[in-house]
């Protein structure tokens, strides 16, 4: 939110305006907003692209798993405000300043787990099964049963 530059932050100011509006209001106003995509709620309030593509949309696929398209703007307004007002020393989110999860955090831990631990790491695979058979503490067995991405093993 802080690489933001202000003039998007300032464009949230609609949306705090919406959810006082639909949190303080009657159950009319709630099930209008109800009916009122995240995001036609969003152009409504006139927020910026940048605010909704860099701010709320990775916020709501992280918190909510769909997009502003996808969601009731009743529940995107309950959701912030539920993270950004009512419980804002609760969360603390940090965002990826360069590159991607992948790129930063996944392929780091792979070559570690590799490098380190002799350990095999298989992209695009899913583990079926772990077993792990302990007979006796000089004869522990692992076995691990994979399949790739097309369900062959």
């Amino acid at each position: 939110f802080e690489r933001l530059p202000l003039s998007d932050r300032a464009s949230m100011v609609g949306l705090l305006l919406a959810t006082i509006d639909c949190i303080g209001g009657d159950e009319d106003t709630q099930r209008a907003y109800d009916r009122m995509t995240a995001h036609e709620l969003f152009l409504k309030f006139n927020l910026s692209p940048r605010l909704v593509k860099d701010f709320l949309k990775p916020t709501l696929l992280v918190g909510l798993f769909k997009p502003p398209e996808e969601l009731s703007a009743l529940v995107v307004m309950e959701l912030l405000y539920y993270y950004a007002l009512a419980h804002q020393d609760s969360f603390d989110v940090r965002w990826i300043k360069n590159g991607t999860v992948a790129d930063s955090l996944i392929a780091p831990l792979a070559e570690y787990l590799i490098t380190d631990k002799n350990l095999d790491v298989r992209g695009g695979c899913r583990v079926n099964e772990i077993n792990f058979s302990d007979e006796s503490k000089n004869d522990a067995r692992l076995s691990i049963r994979y399949s790739n991405a097309d369900g062959s093993i």
